[in-house]
């Protein structure tokens, strides 16, 4: 069993400081039990009650809540800002359910902030969803922390740094449907960098990136409980990947043959 003060060391031996950026992708489940948690809400509730200790008043916690909205699986492609959830977080869920942080309003690819820059990094994002003014092109200014609870270094980061380097097995692909805001739908189009979904060498995997990341020092993994911290600074992750996809343009996908 571990305790809040056992998940707070963890953080910050990951890398977490008072002040920073944090996007975290996280399965909190997986590290066992925890005192005092009796269920996923009280489990939630300590992890954000643990980020926002070690984050301090003025730092700031970036979660996924992807809904994919305008996908071409979905019929009615529409996205509501305050009422859509997503299953890519728990976290993330329950911060919009209870009201709390500030989501942006990609339909695709959403995130919910909370803390000192929740505002200013979800505010006004551009309509494409892996483009210069987009979540991710943020997070990269902000030098921020991709924290990693119980994954490895894969993030959707790098399908950034992806399309920043043209690899050959994404596109842009224009979408449209209609983002609901407190109410007031509106017509919205954006661009998308998807795969082809037909093509499993396309698939994404992190391993090998995760693996050189560990090697080289970009990532620092901490353990706790039965799993682990994987944590990398998004400057030095974009870098990095960068060389590495000088050398293996398909580093990030299943077609990556070492």
């Amino acid at each position: 069993m571990i305790s809040r003060r056992d998940i707070i060391a963890g953080l910050r031996a990951a890398g977490v400081e008072p002040g920073m950026t944090v996007f975290s992708h996280a399965n909190i489940a997986f590290f066992g039990r925890v005192e005092g948690v009796a269920g996923m809400d009280d489990l939630i509730r300590v992890m954000l009650d643990c980020f926002a200790e070690a984050l301090g008043p003025d730092g700031t916690l970036v979660l996924p809540v992807f809904t994919y909205s305008f996908g071409a699986d979905k019929v009615e492609k529409v996205f509501d800002l305050q009422n859509s959830l997503s299953t890519t977080s728990g976290m993330g869920n329950w911060l919009i359910t209870t009201g709390n942080g500030a989501r942006s309003a990609d339909p695709m690819l959403s995130v919910v902030a909370t803390g000192g820059r929740a505002e200013a990094l979800t505010r006004d994002t551009g309509p494409v969803c892996f483009g210069p003014d987009s979540i991710w092109a943020r997070l990269h200014d902000e030098d921020a922390l991709i924290c990693n609870l119980n994954l490895d270094s894969g993030s959707t980061f790098l399908h950034w740094v992806e399309r920043e380097r043209g690899v050959p097995y994404r596109s842009d692909i224009p979408m449209s449907g209609t983002i609901i805001d407190n109410g007031q739908p509106r017509a919205a189009r954006i661009v998308y960098s998807g795969r082809a979904l037909d093509d499993p060498q396309a698939v994404p995997k992190f391993e090998a990136y995760h693996a050189a990341c560990i090697a080289q020092g970009i990532s620092r993994r901490v353990p706790l409980g039965r799993g682990q911290i994987v944590a990398q600074r998004a400057r030095a992750a974009r870098v990095f990947l960068q060389r590495q996809l000088d050398a293996h343009p398909d580093l990030l996908t299943a077609g990556y043959d070492p």
